[in-house]
């Protein structure tokens, strides 16, 4: 009886050692103001910066590319709307960076993971997305893009926090 038991545990132990690995840290944990703190190239220190965390980045190849837009929307999700795109090297579990903001109000941004660096928003034959990709405040979508409305967020003079699911 105990082999038994032994035997079906052991696959349930290996699988919530996998679930709670590093590479999960993107599903599971919530992010505190403590993980914002980070270091990088993009990172200023200017009034209206906002700190970005995408997880959910399954290889550390390629680009994530974000979008900043406005609280219009008008050009929400296209390129003639946004008002500035930054692209960084892609770490899994997570890739973190900085964004100016022009000024302090409301704005939304999208993230993609540009697994093979061609700087294109792949899509398959149907027209659906190939390429991982998220919104701020990571809203549900279900048959198109969600309005404007459910992914803004606010940045003052001390800056913003997002962080950004990919699918």
């Amino acid at each position: 009886m105990a082999k038994r038991i032994g035997i079906i545990a052991a696959p349930a132990i290996v699988a919530l050692a996998l679930a709670t690995g590093p590479a999960s840290y993107a599903k599971n944990a919530a992010l505190t103001d403590a993980d914002y703190a980070f270091d990088h190239v993009s990172c200023t220190g200017a009034d209206n910066e906002v700190r970005v965390i995408v997880t959910g980045i399954k290889d550390s190849a390629g680009l994530i590319t974000a979008d900043l837009f406005p609280n219009k929307e008008e050009g929400f999700l296209r390129k003639r709307g946004r008002l500035t795109q930054v692209q960084f090297a892609a770490k899994s579990p997570m890739t973190k960076f900085c964004v100016a903001a022009p000024e302090s109000g409301l704005f939304a941004m999208s993230a993609y993971h540009d697994g093979n660096a061609n700087g294109d928003f792949d899509k398959n034959t149907f027209g659906l997305p190939a390429e991982p990709w998220g919104l701020s405040n990571n809203p549900k979508v279900r048959f198109g893009p969600p309005p404007v409305t459910e992914t803004l967020f606010e940045v003052n003079g001390n800056g913003a926090h997002v962080h950004i699911k990919l699918n």
